[in-house]
């Protein structure tokens, strides 16, 4: 009979502890979330920074033309995986927000899929000429089409003459 219960306390006491346990696990989600507990964010790996895209206005005999750069602000490489020739998509919309032009929109593209890494510290750029359409403000937004990936969108406010 005592070796039942001592049986029954040690297994008592481990449950116990065991729920002590998940306890303590749930408290370090909670300070990971809440940017507490460094040694937490190193298991996880050290970011640096992020992917940031950007616009860069440049003239060329007469065009508009903007560079699209995605920059690698991270400390791993980071691979792109595209399904087709298109790396890149851009809208313009009107100060009305329509649509008045899609640069995938009745094109097509290469079907072979495709990866581009960029390395910490590089960029990926690509060219975006701007359509002749009227006059007036629009808003010009790039974004990369990598497959289940962010799209990484970067915006910028065009003036057409």
């Amino acid at each position: 009979m005592k070796r039942l219960i001592m049986l029954c306390i040690i297994l008592m006491a481990g449950i116990a502890g065991c729920g002590t346990t998940e306890d303590k696990g749930s408290q370090s989600e909670e300070n990971q979330n809440s940017g507490a507990g460094e040694d937490i964010s190193v298991q996880k790996g050290i970011v640096a920074g992020e992917m940031e895209p950007s616009l860069t206005k440049q003239e060329e005999s007469g065009q508009i033309v903007y560079v699209y750069s995605i920059k690698n602000q991270t400390e791993q490489e980071k691979t792109f995986v595209f399904s087709s020739g298109q790396t890149i998509d851009f809208e313009l919309r009107n100060d009305k927000g329509e649509v008045v032009y899609k640069d995938s929109k009745n094109k097509m593209y290469t079907q072979a899929i495709q990866e581009i890494t960029v390395k910490q510290g590089e960029e990926f750029s690509q060219k975006v000429v701007l359509p002749k359409v009227g006059s007036g403000t629009y808003t010009l937004t790039v974004w990369l089409t990598a497959k289940g990936d962010q799209n990484y969108k970067a915006k910028a406010e065009v003036q057409l003459d």
